[in-house]
């Protein structure tokens, strides 16, 4: 009996010992959100809001991760359990002042955040480290402020790793990347298990374009755990810029980097919130048939998630299927709340909208334009949209788009050049259907080849075309000579300060030269200037029938 009872008590022991073994606690749901295994944090903790419902703490670290997977309402509405079950914690505050941050309520994201603080215990950092993260992590961040509230964190406890890993964030957001070093340093030599640490050190390397020392840090942290995976993350997204950087060099990086993004999504757990990571960097990499691939494998699994209908309309477009991208984006728009709404969905939604509607496409220029106001980077995407217009002979339409893409901060010579001769096209086109266009037409043709001049003066084709608009600009009936002054700087810059641009320019030569001799004939009454003149374009074109004409009404013979 009593070997019985002593069989009994160990088969006890070791079944709390298996027990305990597996199960679950707060730190292995940190653990999985910082590993970017976001599904299984959610179901950790899920678990351990089941077992222990007035835990405020658990319902926090849940909100953090739908907050962090973009789950705005389910994130809020896991916050204010939290504060249901313990209104005297502050985190649940935090959470929810993070949430008012996202939708850009900065009033009630302080109003949150001040209570958070009336109620934390003295010596508590967490609920300001908590804070400070909110203003890094947030869609209109502020760093500012994020690093005040981390400092205030940092003078209650040195010793806090977490701490100086969000100031790191905050001021290599601030492109101080010497402050940022030592903080990440600092933070992985207080905590080496601090694997997060390790990898901003490469991120800081990739920033700099140093990416074999970046590959190399994050290597460092796959020998010391082979499966972390935000370290194989950053790895293909290194790969990915080392590629684009070194075109030579650019099938095989390009290569390794969605070899490194798939490792990255085999260690996570294949969630949709992973999924769409890889989806984002499919973007990225421009393997637009992976990503509708993708993005229909993602409509399995969740056939109501708004961001699926986004990688579905970009890959649809990129694919050649316009009416199903632009049906998916303009889906995509109307399911999500507005500050969720990127330019480049407008400008997905824009191009599909002029490539499904070729008569009446006011619809997609409005959402180009609304794409441009919202990011001005975006312009650079507008010159080809506009050069294809330009090749249909659309040119209205074309110049309306080069009007966006001039407002771009870099722009290119060429795009000033394509919007002064969509313009001058336009305008000709107009008037040849006698449609009696507005001369603002020609305004603005002009206005873009002076931009165009300012920074390249010696640009003879820009000179030339202020010349033809003038002319243009000018009394049909009653010429004042408006295009003198232009065809006069296009002849200079030809034949003395440039002359070796004179044996390609003989045509447009030609056309200056009867223009001046018309002019100097007709307005001036110098028939001998205008004799000059024609002289010179007949050496340039001796059977030139119109300048044989003008010579000899000059000269009489």
């Amino acid at each position: 009996m009593k070997v019985m009872k002593n069989a009994i008590k160990a088969s006890l022991v070791l079944a709390l010992a298996a027990s305990s073994a597996f199960a679950q606690n707060i730190d292995d749901a940190k653990k999985a959100i910082d590993a970017e295994q976001y599904q299984k944090a959610k179901d950790v903790l899920k678990k351990l809001i089941t077992e222990k419902p007035a835990e405020p703490e658990n319902y926090f670290f849940l909100g953090n991760v739908y907050l962090k997977t973009d789950y705005i309402d389910s994130a809020k509405a896991t916050y204010n359990k939290g504060v249901a079950a313990d209104a005297k914690n502050p985190l649940n505050y935090v959470g929810l002042g993070a949430v008012d941050l996202s939708a850009n309520n900065t009033a009630a994201a302080k109003a949150n955040f001040d209570k958070a603080i009336e109620l934390k215990k003295r010596k508590d950092e967490l609920p300001l480290l908590y804070i400070g993260r909110a203003y890094i992590d947030t869609k209109k961040p502020d760093y500012t402020t994020a690093i005040n509230y981390l400092e205030q964190a940092k003078a209650l406890n040195e010793k806090n790793a977490e701490v100086y890993l969000a100031l790191g964030d905050a001021h290599r957001a601030m492109k101080d990347n010497s402050a940022a070093y030592s903080d990440y340093r600092t933070a992985y030599d207080m905590d080496n298990k601090l694997l997060r640490a390790k990898v901003e050190l490469g991120v800081i390397n990739k920033q700099s374009k140093a990416f074999k020392e970046s590959a190399d840090e994050f290597n460092s942290v796959l020998a010391i755990d082979p499966n972390y995976g935000p370290a194989y993350r950053e790895l293909a997204e290194t790969y990915y810029l080392w590629a684009n950087a070194e075109p030579k060099e650019y099938d095989t990086r390009i290569k390794q980097a969605l070899q490194y993004y798939e490792k990255y999504i085999d260690l996570t757990d294949k969630s949709l919130d992973s999924r769409m990571r890889h989806a984002d960097f499919l973007i990225l990499a421009k393997d637009y048939k992976a990503l509708e691939a993708e993005a229909q494998a993602m409509s399995q699994i969740d056939k109501t998630n708004p961001r699926i209908f986004r990688y579905l309309g970009y890959s649809a477009y990129e694919n050649g299927n316009y009416a199903a991208s632009e049906k998916a984006i303009q889906e995509f728009i109307n399911k999500v709340d507005s500050s969720r709404v990127i330019a480049r969905d407008y400008l997905y939604l824009g191009k599909a909208q002029l490539k499904t509607d070729t008569t009446a496409n006011s619809k997609g220029f409005a959402n180009l334009e609304k794409a441009v106001d919202m990011d001005s980077t975006i312009a650079d995407d507008m010159s080809d949209i506009a050069k294809e217009l330009y090749t249909a002979r659309k040119y209205g339409e074309a110049a309306r788009i080069y009007e966006l893409a001039t407002q771009s901060p870099k722009v290119p010579l060429l795009d000033y050049y394509y919007l002064g001769v969509s313009h001058y096209f336009d305008y000709g086109a107009k008037k040849t259907a006698n449609l009696n266009p507005d001369k603002q037409i020609l305004v603005q043709a002009d206005s873009a080849f002076s931009k165009l001049l300012q920074r390249s003066p010696t640009t003879e084709q820009a000179i030339l075309y202020r010349a033809r608009i003038h002319r243009l600009m000018d009394d049909e009936n009653d010429s004042q000579g408006l295009a003198v002054p232009y065809y006069q700087q296009y002849v200079e810059l030809v034949t003395v300060t440039r002359p070796e641009k004179a044996e390609k320019n003989k045509t447009q030569m030609v056309e200056a030269y009867t223009y001046l001799g018309s002019v100097s004939a007709r307005k001036d009454q110098d028939n001998a200037k205008a004799l000059e003149y024609f002289n010179k374009g007949l050496a340039l074109d001796p059977q030139n029938a119109t300048l044989l004409e003008a010579k000899k009404a000059v000269s009489g013979s």
